[in-house]
């Protein structure tokens, strides 16, 4: 009977071993699932925090849309301007020139006028037309200011002053 108890301990030893590993493996499953729970947890805090980040991120882009759309509109903006400046400029030029020519015309009809725009008797007309015509650029050419000696515009010049004359030269007697 020696051999009939040994195999009947044998038998008996691998079931409780069979028991041990089915014990094992469903505790091991067991927590697997726990630990992928756990996981899946922190993943869904994640995803709140990556919705959080997404709607910022979008957010950003449509405000930089919307400052992009300000700018072009300010540029096109700009664009209009600056053309409609330059049609100024034109227009502005065109007028120069015909109130130069009509001067021109008027000196050429005026017999006390020199050749070359200056009145030929005294300096008591100076400053009345028929005197050298100056126009300076609309543009800041070099126009000189009305604040500044000798700087007046066509028109202005006071009796008895010479508009041509450089106010930091003394005055020349006049045959």
């Amino acid at each position: 009977m020696d051999t009939a108890l040994w195999i009947i301990i044998a038998v008996i030893v691998v079931i409780i071993l069979l028991v041990a590993l089915l014990f094992f493996l469903r505790k091991r499953r067991e927590l697997r699932r726990t630990k992928a729970q756990r996981i899946r947890e922190n993943a869904a805090g994640d995803m709140s925090e990556l919705r959080r980040r997404e709607a910022t991120a979008q957010e950003a882009q449509a405000h930089a849309r919307k400052v992009q759309a300000e700018a072009d509109a300010k540029a096109a903006e700009a664009r209009r301007l600056n053309e409609q400046a330059r049609a100024h400029e034109g227009h502005a030029a065109e007028k120069r020139d015909e109130v130069q020519s009509t001067l021109a015309h008027a000196d050429k009809l005026d017999p006390d006028v020199r050749a070359e725009g200056e009145r030929r008797d005294d300096d008591r007309h100076l400053g009345t037309p028929g005197h050298k015509h100056e126009l300076g650029d609309s543009r800041g050419g070099n126009q000189p200011s009305g604040n500044q000696p000798g700087g007046n515009r066509l028109g202005d010049h006071l009796p008895g002053e010479n508009p041509t004359r450089n106010p930091q030269q003394p005055p020349r007697d006049v045959p």
